[in-house]
């Protein structure tokens, strides 16, 4: 045989041996390599500045996996991610309706946070506070247009020129939708002259959303980060988010303004709480002590412009006290259990473009 066909003979084999081994050889797990797992729906810049303090006081490696709120419910709903440890975001309904999911837990900073903004048995905390809000790119809508309240957002000036998250997807997007909801019904309560019969103003309030979805065009955006961002970069004139998405929006395009909305917005608390059969416990509850923690409000309200659930916390620079601001009667229950049928009803609406 010639020689050269022997040494490549013997190194294709050779090869193919370190294959075949190294395929029936257990992979390495990445959870090994974690002391702690963390599923979070917050922005990338948030996350990372907070858990790599985090990283730095505690030398704990952390692993993390960030998507929608309600992308990771679903996952982990279905009995993947069983490597998580925490989930850290969301909205407080979406974490209400699955409360099955998570571990109790009292944290020592518990008694910072107001009773409303927490789970009594402590199967999540509020982490920030979150305001509704309309964002306007004010060079592109004169301020003889410029909404004032949610209805105005079904003008012809905004169809198919609004910017909006998903609410399959997008905790924050699903308190939106009920927010809207809540609101069109109380102003047809309020402006009522005689008694309105039951179920009347909430049929009313759905057409303010069968025009609120000619305003997006039947087609919400994959995330809520592009609303800001969109907005800001003139691709459309307004958009609807939470408060401190607003101000990141201010921050990326001096055009922008922030409207809270002359018929009422809600703020609903995000929380964080530790999965049930968490890998990591005793990490997964310093995490949940650190974000609570005094330290991290001080940064998200000075940093991101985020309201914290702390009571002990200042209100960021340039935002109005939650006490100015209108605040509708938002039936936290109602928007847990009516969940599902409203994001059907929604996402039929849709369908129609």
């Amino acid at each position: 045989m010639n020689p050269l066909r022997r040494v490549l003979i013997v190194a294709v084999a050779t090869l193919l041996a370190a294959v075949t081994l190294g395929s029936c050889a257990p992979k390495k797990s990445e959870v090994s390599d974690a002391d702690l797992v963390v599923y979070t729906s917050h922005p990338d810049d948030l996350a990372k500045t907070i858990l790599d303090e985090f990283r730095e006081r505690t030398g704990l490696r952390v692993r993390v996996v960030s998507d929608g709120t309600g992308a990771l419910l679903a996952r982990l709903g279905r009995g993947e991610g069983k490597d998580a440890d925490v989930l850290w975001g969301g909205g407080a309904e979406s974490l209400v309706a699955n409360l099955p999911l998570f571990e109790a837990y009292i944290s020592p900073e518990r008694e910072a946070i107001p009773s409303s903004l927490r789970d009594e048995e402590g199967y999540w905390t509020g982490f920030t506070v979150l305001p509704m809000v309309i964002i306007v790119n004010s060079r592109l809508v004169p301020a003889e247009a410029m909404p004032s309240r949610w209805s105005d957002l079904v003008l012809p000036l905004f169809r198919e020129s609004i910017a909006y998250a998903n609410p399959i997807s997008s905790g924050s997007a699903y308190t939106i939708l009920r927010t809207m909801l809540v609101a069109g019904s109380a102003a047809v309560a309020g402006s009522a002259s005689l008694p309105v019969p039951d179920g009347a103003a909430d049929e009313a309030a759905w057409r303010l959303i069968e025009g609120f979805v000619d305003a997006i065009g039947g087609n919400p955006v994959e995330e809520s980060a592009l609303v800001y961002s969109g907005v800001a970069a003139g691709e459309y004139l307004a958009g609807v988010t939470y408060e401190n998405a607003g101000a990141e929006a201010q921050r990326l395009g001096s055009d922008v303004r922030v409207v809270y909305p002359a018929d009422g917005t809600s703020a609903v608390p995000d929380g964080v709480a530790i999965l049930k059969g968490a890998s990591h416990p005793n990490a997964a509850r310093r995490f949940v002590d650190f974000v609570l923690g005094y330290d991290v409000a001080r940064v998200v309200t000075a940093r991101f412009k985020r309201r914290s659930a702390r009571a002990d916390a200042p209100v960021p620079d340039g935002l109005p006290p939650l006490e100015s601001i209108r605040l509708l009667n938002y039936d936290f229950d109602a928007s847990v259990s009516q969940r599902e049928a409203t994001i059907e009803r929604f996402r039929r609406l849709t369908e129609r473009y």
